[in-house]
């Protein structure tokens, strides 16, 4: 069996979307003729934590932990955080409402670059070298954010003269949150550890093709789209008759995340006796900043069931997709957010439920009418919101399922985008 070395900083116990990626490709790669040879950090600073993950690594499969030095225990008591309390994934987005944070954040996008996380750089490149004279690794494989993993690859890289494929889940330096409060020498600073990344990998692979377009590429190496997807041997579609109408998302909502018309919408039509307030069942899985929460439940007050369960393990989540009627999928309301495609739309899909996109006509909005799974509305639409909710809730009643294309949606299976990825290996010996 070949060897691949995958440098990543989110590996479990970690939850969240962050580590699905490649989790699922070090899960599925012996099967091409790859063994997967982990090299991440110990007790890493996590927004969820999973254990249930680790029953999806292979026996196969060799983990490697270093510490690293991290500044999350001084922004925790800095900013006024308990020491067990998880800094969401999405911290650099949030609205801030004091000084002690402004600062805290100014300090992390000027002086921490590429990311916060870059005291792993020296243990991480340690214990690499170590790896390649033991293991002997034949591709070096590094997944961001944070972009860190890169610069690590890049050293290992350059001092094994073993080729190196670098993943990008987002995009880096024109990420959607950096154009505020960066100063022109930090920005100046991460453009080149970004074009020294671009330049020097072997081949760089993408989540999504305007992820692509947002990162300098050349001609000098090739470059990949291989989008998030779903693990077949996870979903076990349920299309049962449910008691209620079940309107769930799943994952984090924060303030850029919120689009009040379709709550507004819900009302609406309970108002206009279309939706009987009753029926109805709003699920949130997932994160959901204070202020949205409280938002939700004074734009619905006339529903009777609002459920904000907060995080759960992901096999868990998986179950309230399958007993859904309506997926919720909301975009940020950001620049450079039109080629992202969550991990987790491809689990929706799976599940077989009808999917509402509000947000950017981008990646996902194509994947979603290429699979007749669901649409994607644009945030002034609110007629068309509520035609969709009212149509969606007449089929229901009426026991009229979705009709998705489900051998279409089989390319997004995690285990065939893992044979793309091996394939790429295969190119570059």
């Amino acid at each position: 069996m070949k060897k691949v070395l995958i440098i990543t900083y989110y590996w479990p116990p970690a939850g969240g979307p962050g580590v699905q990626r490649v989790l699922k490709f070090a899960k599925y790669l012996p099967e091409f003729g790859w063994q997967p040879i982990i090299l991440t950090v110990q007790n890493g600073e996590y927004p969820a934590y999973d254990e249930s993950l680790f029953s999806d690594i292979p026996n196969e499969c060799k983990v490697y932990k270093t510490p690293a030095i991290e500044p999350f225990a001084l922004y925790k008591k800095f900013t006024g955080m308990s020491a067990d309390e998880a800094i969401p994934v999405a911290t650099l987005t949030e609205k801030k409402t004091n000084w002690k944070k402004k600062l805290a954040h100014w300090i992390r996008l000027n002086l921490f670059i590429p990311d916060a996380k870059i005291g792993w750089i020296p243990y991480a490149v340690r214990a690499g070298k170590h790896i390649i004279r033991n293991e002997k690794p034949d591709i070096i494989f590094s997944s961001s954010p944070p972009p860190t993993v890169h610069l690590i690859a890049r050293s290992l890289a350059r001092w094994s003269r073993i080729k190196w494929v670098a993943d990008f889940r987002d995009p880096w330096t024109k990420i959607h949150y950096y154009h505020k409060n960066r100063n022109e020498l930090s920005k100046l600073i991460d453009r080149t550890h970004e074009l020294k990344t671009i330049t020097s990998c072997s081949m760089k692979t993408f989540v999504s093709t305007e992820f692509s377009k947002l990162l300098a590429l050349n001609r000098k190496n090739k470059s990949l789209i291989i989008p998030n997807g779903y693990d077949e041997n996870e979903l076990k579609p349920i299309h049962a008759k449910t008691d209620y109408f079940n309107i769930v998302h799943v994952g984090g909502i924060n303030r850029s995340r919120y689009y009040h018309i379709f709550f507004q919408s819900i009302q609406n039509l309970i108002n206009k006796n279309v939706l009987d307030r009753k029926r109805i069942q709003l699920i949130f899985i997932g994160k959901v900043e204070d202020s949205v929460a409280a938002d939700i439940r004074i734009e619905c007050s006339g529903l009777q069931q609002i459920q904000l369960t907060g995080y759960v393990p992901h096999i868990e989540a998986l179950d309230y997709m399958y007993r859904a009627n309506i997926l919720i999928l909301f975009l940020e309301n950001v620049d450079n957010y039109e080629g992202h495609v969550p991990g987790k739309l491809f689990e929706y899909i799976a599940a077989g439920n009808f999917i509402l996109g509000i947000g950017p006509q981008g990646d996902a909005a194509h994947i979603l009418k290429e699979t007749s799974s669901g649409k994607m509305f644009e945030q002034n639409d609110q007629k068309g919101i509520e035609k969709e909710l009212a149509t969606q809730y007449e089929n229901w009643g009426n026991g009229i399922k979705p009709q998705i294309d489900t051998e279409f949606i089989k390319k997004y299976s995690r285990k065939a985008l893992t044979g793309q990825l091996a394939e790429a290996f295969n190119s570059l010996m």
